[in-house]
């Protein structure tokens, strides 16, 4: 069972959609009466985007290590690749 889903691809798919879930939930836990989309996008021109996902990415370190502490091996890969991925564009737009 595990091996069917150990894949690296399917980690990537995990470690890209955590960040956006923990956003997801502050975004409920804070009663906002705008869209989703539109509190993403206040969030960039804020420049408050990077904060949000670097919190979003707390979530990717605790996915991580669950999977990486019950014996997965390629699917904390995946996580990992995303969660650099994600730190490459929150170092982008911290500059920019």
């Amino acid at each position: 069972m595990i091996k069917k889903i150990d894949k690296l691809w399917l980690g990537a798919i995990i470690g890209f959609i955590i960040p956006l879930i923990v956003l997801l939930v502050l975004y409920l836990e804070g009663n906002i009466a705008d869209s989703y989309f539109y509190f993403i996008k206040k969030l960039f021109t804020d420049r408050l985007l990077s904060a949000f996902l670097r919190i979003g990415l707390i979530g990717n370190l605790a996915i991580f290590l669950l999977f990486f502490n019950t014996g997965f091996d390629k699917l904390p890969r995946g996580i990992l690749l995303s969660t650099i991925l994600y730190g490459l564009l929150i170092v982008y737009m911290y500059i920019w």
